[in-house]
């Protein structure tokens, strides 16, 4: 009983005292012993393993791949293209430490290598970018794209605001095609941001910072707040320059149906007014033609009624009278008999 109660007290010694003597490196981390603040050897492999105590530490290093940038603070500013275009991008990089000995020694800590990740890639980015036009950077095809400006006529009216300087210039220029591409262009910062970070500053065939990079990349670039600006400005002129071309042929198409209209209102207006001329002087010839057949039946008697109707209107009571005794008149009155009362 006595050795089993020594064997469970010295284990439990052990126990409290085996992380001075012993620590355990998990699949997730890398492991430094350091010597008296200078590294001595170091762990990759998850494990138990032993250091000397109160002589040797312990540093922990994230063994999985780190993931640095896509954020705004990240910004890249005002970075000029090789055509005179001032363009912004956020960057982002992926690393990782494959030595850590080397990584104590050049760097420390995880903070401090991100800060020098970013300081290559920013810097690579920035040196590469300036030496290739806007186009490479944005695109890696020669696919064809169309603009808004394509097909203005030359004789379109634009409105008074309108930047015709602006359409001009949309419509004189034209791409000059695609060499590179981005995915060449990302591949070369990835390349150079490689050299730099193998590099310690003076000597490219030193044993760098411990770390490496996976991959890099832009997660988003557009222009700058001026350029976007004349950008819009462009974009707009070309749509109001294309408004008022459809507006003039709407105009015109509108002048043309008006003028149509009127002229098959006119010709409708005018082949009724004909056929109705036409049948009122078919009518009157109708009406003269049976009058004179009325007169040629009648005959005198015809005469005598419509003379017998002109006394009438012309002789009243008080119409006062001077005939000649070879008058017409003269000679109906002697025919007519005075009544005898």
């Amino acid at each position: 009983m006595k050795f089993v109660a020594y064997t469970l007290a010295l284990l439990a010694v052990l126990l409290i005292l085996s992380p001075i003597f012993v620590f355990i490196v998990d699949e997730r981390e890398m492991a430094v012993v350091l010597r008296f603040g200078a590294p001595k050897r170091s762990y990759t492999e998850p494990g138990l393993y032993f250091k000397m105590p109160f002589v040797d530490s312990v540093q922990r290093i994230a063994k999985y791949q780190q993931f640095w940038g896509d954020q705004k603070d990240d910004l890249l500013p005002d970075l000029p293209t090789k055509d005179d275009k001032k363009v912004e991008l956020i960057p982002w990089a992926i690393w990782r430490v494959n030595d850590p000995v080397v990584f104590v020694q050049r760097l420390r800590t995880m903070d401090v290598a991100e800060q020098r990740v970013e300081q290559i890639v920013r810097s690579s980015i920035r040196d590469i970018i300036t030496q290739y036009d806007l186009e490479e950077i944005v695109r890696s095809t020669n696919r064809v794209l169309s603009s808004g400006s394509e097909g203005l006529a030359d004789d379109v009216a634009l409105p008074d605001e309108v930047a015709a300087q602006l359409i001009e210039t949309t419509k004189q220029t034209k791409p000059k095609g695609v060499q590179f591409g981005r995915a060449e262009i990302l591949e070369r910062i990835k390349v150079e941001a490689h050299k730099r970070l193998a590099s310690s500053g003076s000597d490219s065939d030193s044993v760098g910072r411990g770390i490496e990079l996976i991959d890099v990349g832009i997660s988003q670039i557009g222009f700058v707040d001026s350029v976007r600006r004349k950008t819009f400005d462009r974009w707009i002129a070309e749509r109001q320059a294309i408004s008022a071309k459809n507006v003039n042929e709407g105009e015109r198409l509108k002048a043309a149906i008006i003028n149509e209209t009127k002229a098959d209102v006119a010709r409708i207006e005018g082949e009724g007014q004909q056929k109705a001329s036409e049948i009122k002087g078919k009518t009157d010839a109708d009406v003269i033609k049976r009058f004179a057949e009325a007169i040629e039946k009648t005959g005198d008697f015809y005469t005598f009624a419509r003379t017998l109707e002109a006394y009438e209107k012309s002789i009243s009571t008080d119409t006062q009278l001077i005939l000649s005794t070879d008058s017409p008149f003269f000679e109906l009155f002697k025919m007519v008999k005075p009544e005898v009362k």
